[in-house]
């Protein structure tokens, strides 16, 4: 019964981390300090588009600069599946991601102020000395609606699943 038990504290602190980083996006908390209490320090988050942002400075600058051109996002995850292997563990959850731009008017029902984005997040964790934090994270956009040629004409795509 104890080892069930554990299991089930490990797979709820794994899920509280994840969720910690997509609640961090909706803040728009990137500090370098709070970022580390999310992830490793050689972690990786790998954006829609393929790039990579490697360590929790880098992927907080990246978000900081990435997040500006929003007025608010709203990320909603389901169906977390998390798999425990001792001192490692993966989640698969999707994603529901709105994106509200910044410079679009006050009608959030106007195609042209918001994005939105449907994917599927995997992340690897690592249990470390402080807690899990994540080691890994991928995001694959299933669809995207909306005004998202706002963000192709950027050039830079969101790292959380956008």
């Amino acid at each position: 019964m104890l080892e069930k038990q554990n299991q089930w504290m490990a797979t709820a602190e794994v899920t509280q981390v994840f969720n910690r980083y997509f609640r961090a996006l909706d803040e728009k908390n990137f500090e370098l300090a709070h970022l580390q209490l999310i992830f490793t320090p050689n972690a990786e988050v790998i954006r829609p588009n393929g790039a990579a942002m490697v360590g929790p400075e880098r992927i907080g600058k990246s978000h900081k600069e990435s997040f500006d051109r929003f007025r608010g996002t709203q990320h909603l995850l389901i169906g977390h599946e998390v798999t425990i292997d001792g001192e490692q563990a993966t989640v698969r959850a999707n994603l529901v991601a709105m994106h509200l731009w910044a410079n679009g008017s006050s009608d959030v029902n106007s195609t042209e102020n918001y994005f939105l984005a449907g994917s599927v997040i995997t992340a690897q964790l690592l249990n470390t000395p402080e807690g899990w934090r994540i080691s890994r994270m991928e995001s694959h956009v299933v669809w995207r609606g909306g005004a998202f040629r706002n963000m192709l004409q950027t050039g830079n795509e969101i790292g959380g699943g956008g």
